[in-house]
């Protein structure tokens, strides 16, 4: 095919043709297309669709020339996510390989890269220099003993090969090595390990194959991305921005390689968000479509609005990963009022927007995380496992191409979630409305807080917490009561410009609108609540935290 026709190609290409694709491919006819195009914008610098696979492939035979070659099986990527030229030229090198993707978060320490390691079984480690060189000196001995190598790579990354934990250097091949062949993979071959996040127990590797990593991609063009604005898919002449960090996996398949279908840039401004950053790129990029979690835009919603604010042209604003209040709703539709914003739902068993609301639907009930996005099938079944009427409360189950074919090396947490008709159990509870025919949540199965008899779940109380117009953030903790078994506490930030608030302003706020088993009992004021790099609160740390403000005796 000549490059018109390629352009054509993808530009028509369905969701069952993309699920005939690997991401090589993918990337391989963007650039056949569209080479000069600009792929990331990042602080760093921009990155061309030809630049990336060129030093993919750069990546890929450094791999290959290594000892620590596997094909099929996971290679880490820790990369510092401040430069996300670097995270998407490690990726795809891994992919080009013919080799699984496992990304890291670049804030864990080398004993949890090990243990990431050790889990999945990984035959080597992408790290970038700029990465290791900001470690304790101690940390660094520990990964390489010998120190770091000269400077000399151009993309700046370091090859590790990984064996029952330990770390080898593999030098920069200056013998005239050639690569060996790689392995091509196919479409049904697993090129994503999504770590779950671990909010609560040790994180699972979600498999997601290559075809149905380009099938979540062509949903976002042709759907989540769209239905807001009219059904029109997303094209060249968008820019996509997301504050999510380069290496999560809703980051690499929900805009990344939604990006490359469509031929337009990805503007990320690193993973460490800056209100103030973002919305100046809003308007410097020209940003179409801003995906993001509610956190990010409440934290922008808390700054007076700017030049930026007004001068910004975004099209579609998708939020997820968390509740959505009908208090930053409207805040944000007056904010940026030629924006659609819509509210959608997923996990990293499943990937991409499984539910989107927006529209009528989101005027009607902002919090509400819609209706099914085609071909995703939806059921809410009770403990039993029968099918709830509308109105009726059980956990949401949730069945479609793309999704996850299991947890890697992990067959018993497997069949946990994956029953034997291909249904993922989300662990999440909620309901149809009976009514308008829209999923809500109303909490997780293992957050269910069980106090003196009384049972329900912390989104509850964290929903009105959140419509409380001093509070900024809020979370609901289950603690342990020698009489009531389990008691809750709210930790709480205040809005930035507003009145001093008292804990007693809080409770009274909650008994106006909640029954009384569910007042928190008491509330702890903090400059920030722990989340994950995609806006969910993260318990163990959330739970560290309290523990911190207890043996100091400050809260109040």
């Amino acid at each position: 095919m000549n490059r018109t026709e390629i352009h054509e190609f993808l530009k028509t290409l369905d969701f069952e043709g993309a699920g005939r694709l690997t991401l090589p491919d993918l990337l391989e006819k963007r650039v056949q297309a569209t080479p000069e195009a600009v792929a990331v914008r990042s602080p760093a610098g921009s990155l061309r669709f030809d630049e990336w696979l060129d030093g993919a492939r750069a990546v890929s035979a450094r791999l290959r020339s290594s000892g620590a070659y596997r094909p099929k099986t996971p290679v880490l990527v820790w990369v510092d996510t401040a430069d996300a030229r670097q995270v998407v030229i490690a990726q795809h090198g891994v992919l080009d390989g013919g080799c699984i993707v496992a990304p890291l978060d670049d804030r864990l320490s080398v004993a949890e890269v090990r243990r990431f390691a050790q889990d999945v079984a990984a035959s080597a480690v992408i790290a970038s220099r700029g990465l290791l060189s900001s470690r304790k000196d101690e940390d660094l001995l520990e990964f390489i003993p010998e120190g770091l190598p000269p400077e000399g790579d151009p993309l700046d990354l370091l090859l590790f090969a990984a064996a029952d934990g330990a770390f080898r250097l593999v030098p920069s091949p200056g013998d005239g090595t050639a690569p060996a062949e790689g392995v091509r993979a196919q479409a049904d071959d697993c090129a994503l390990l999504a770590f779950t996040s671990g909010t609560t127990g040790r994180p699972k590797a979600a498999m997601i194959t290559h075809g149905g990593c380009v099938q979540l991609a062509e949903r976002m063009v042709n759907g989540v991305f769209a239905a807001p604005r009219g059904g029109r898919p997303v094209g060249p002449d968008d820019v996509i921005q997301s504050p999510v960090p380069a290496y999560l996996p809703t980051s690499v398949v929900n805009t990344l390689y939604a990006a490359v279908l469509a031929g337009c840039p990805l503007s990320y401004r690193g993973r460490r968000f800056d209100p103030e950053a973002e919305e100046r790129e809003m308007a410097l990029a020209g940003t179409t479509i801003y995906a993001g979690a509610p956190a990010h835009y409440a934290m922008m919603c808390q700054r007076p609005a700017s030049d930026d604010s007004r001068g910004a042209r975004v099209q579609v604003m998708t939020a997820s990963g968390a509740p959505m209040t009908a208090a930053l709703y409207r805040t944000m539709r007056e904010r940026w009022p030629r924006a659609a914003v819509a509210n959608w739902y997923a996990l990293n068993e499943t990937m991409v927007g499984q539910t989107l609301n927006f529209g009528p639907d989101m005027e009607l009930d902002p919090t509400a995380i819609g209706r099914p996005v085609w071909p995703t099938e939806l059921a809410v079944v009770d403990e039993a496992g029968r099918r709830c009427a509308p109105g009726e409360s059980g956990e949401v189950l949730l069945r479609a191409p793309g999704q996850m074919v299991g947890y890697y090396l992990n067959e018993a947490e497997t069949a946990k979630r994956i029953d034997a008709d291909g249904w993922v159990h989300t662990e999440d509870i909620g309901f149809v409305g009976a009514e308008d025919g829209l999923l809500r949540l109303t909490g997780r199965k293992s957050d269910r807080i069980n106090r003196g008899g009384f049972k329900f779940y912390p989104a509850e109380v964290e929903e009105v917490l959140l419509g409380h117009e001093g509070l900024a953030d809020a979370a609901i903790l289950a603690i342990p009561d020698p009489i009531l078994g389990q008691d809750l506490v709210a930790m709480v930030v205040a809005a930035e410009g507003g009145r001093m608030l008292a804990e007693a302003d809080i409770r009274g706020f909650c008994q106006d609108r909640l029954s009384r088993n569910k007042v928190p009992s008491r509330v702890y004021f903090v400059d920030r609540l722990p989340r994950s790099g995609f806006g969910k609160v993260v318990k163990k740390e959330l739970i560290a935290l309290w523990e911190a403000i207890e043996s100091r005796g400050a809260g109040r």
